[in-house]
């Protein structure tokens, strides 16, 4: 039988990718562990998670990747960093009847035992931004669509699946909102106090220091969606 658009959904957290990324290792598999994440901006997020599957990358296969779109010929498989729609449907099944109805707390999982997400908390970026700007962020502006969230002229408009508004305060969650200041206001997951995973951050503050800025190093995971005609 013949399955199209099968998607299995792997998120794997920084630490894990820091070794994945890395031509010619092959003890590694993609998971979630309680290791301390590795931290990268999300130029390098973006192009080094794509990478992942071409020749010497973490599955060892002859895809090559279109470092301008980030798109390659592959029709079996697509590794991408996370987007924003993505974090968003995990966090929402950790709260249903299918994950862990509790607070989850730092190195705790997304389903309570070890079949679950490992979640780090403060420490997550996404694909997605409110204000991108070329200059700043030009492989994220370049990438194909499929590879994004973006959220034109700092105004947030709900995407399906990315649980901003619909998830304040669950668990004690809160937001800081995207400010436009001089540089792109990226967005960070479960990043402020409170430590819920619904918390979320687009903060560009003054100086461009803040948790959105598009240089600050977080953490990321990597998806991956097999199948056939993807």
């Amino acid at each position: 039988m013949k399955i199209k658009n099968k998607i299995f959904t792997i998120m794997a957290t920084g630490v894990a990718l820091s070794a994945l990324i890395m031509p010619n290792k092959s003890n590694a598999a993609l998971q979630s562990n309680g290791g301390t994440p590795v931290k990268k901006d999300l130029e390098t997020w973006m192009l080094q998670i794509r990478q992942m599957q071409e020749m010497g990358g973490t599955l060892g296969r002859t895809d090559s990747v279109n470092t301008t779109n980030l798109t390659s010929g592959a029709t079996d498989l697509d590794i991408h960093m996370e987007k924003n729609t993505e974090y968003g449907a995990m966090a929402i099944l950790s709260a249903s009847a299918y994950g862990n109805p509790n607070k989850i707390n730092d190195g705790e999982t997304t389903t309570g035992n070890s079949t679950g997400v490992v979640i780090n908390i403060n420490n997550e970026r996404v694909a997605a931004a409110f204000e991108a700007k070329p200059s700043y962020i030009e492989n994220f502006i370049k990438a194909n669509n499929r590879y994004k969230n973006l959220y034109p002229g700092g105004k947030y408009v709900a995407k399906i699946g990315d649980a901003i508004m619909e998830t304040y305060k669950w668990h004690g969650s809160s937001i800081y909102t995207w400010k436009d200041y001089e540089n792109a206001s990226t967005l960070i997951r479960s990043v402020q106090n409170g430590g819920s995973i619904f918390s979320y951050s687009a903060y560009n503050g003054p100086g461009n220091g803040g948790e959105g800025n598009y240089s600050q190093k977080w953490s990321s995971r990597a998806c991956i969606v097999v199948g056939t005609g993807i």
